[in-house]
């Protein structure tokens, strides 16, 4: 296979930075557009066969299981720079009553908030769309979505926080569950 992507060069540390500012605002403008029922694009809409991403992500981690660790991270700035106004609270039992209604309200999953003290939480997806239906492959493929929660919640308590998936539906489990652990 010839790729004509290997070679690319990377922007300085500045220009990058520049160029995922303007991401992120533009994101959050994105967010406050669907909020108010605005779509992104006028004529397709905003809703999409929930393929395209599976595919793509599923296929990623299982050839490329180095870049689990790329896709949390990226989850975490976006959680932590994008979504984290998206809930509300000081304490973690409280941020996580808020968070809990997000991912149905886009479709995303049914969350359940099992278990939240001051120090842990366990939450549950069920229906996820990164991995519900899919065959037991042995792999918790959820990683970018810990990492959104981690950043999200980080940022809402002001307190670092990690978010370990410990279920997954591509792993063989009836539903996805996350682990949430305050960092002192």
């Amino acid at each position: 296979m010839i790729n004509p992507y290997k070679n690319i060069s990377r922007p300085d540390p500045e220009e990058a930075e520049r160029r995922a500012e303007k991401l992120r605002v533009s994101f959050a403008d994105d967010y406050e557009k669907s909020a108010r029922g605005e779509s992104i694009r006028p004529r397709l809409g905003d809703l999409m066969s929930i393929q395209y991403m599976r595919e793509r992500q599923t296929l990623t981690f299982i050839l490329h299981p180095e870049l689990k660790e790329t896709a949390y991270e990226i989850g975490y700035r976006i959680g932590r720079d994008i979504c984290s106004d998206m809930i509300r609270g000081k304490t973690l039992p409280e941020i996580m009553q808020s968070n809990q209604p997000i991912a149905e309200s886009i479709n995303y999953a049914f969350e359940e908030v099992v278990e939240a003290d001051e120090h842990h939480a366990v939450y549950r997806h069920y229906e996820c769309a990164d991995c519900y239906g899919l065959p037991d492959i042995h792999e918790k493929v959820c990683v970018y979505e810990a990492g959104v929660a981690a950043g999200m919640f980080s940022e809402a308590l002001g307190r670092e926080c990690v978010v370990t998936e410990q279920k997954c539906c591509a792993n063989g489990d009836p539903y996805c569950e996350f682990l949430v652990e305050v960092v002192d």
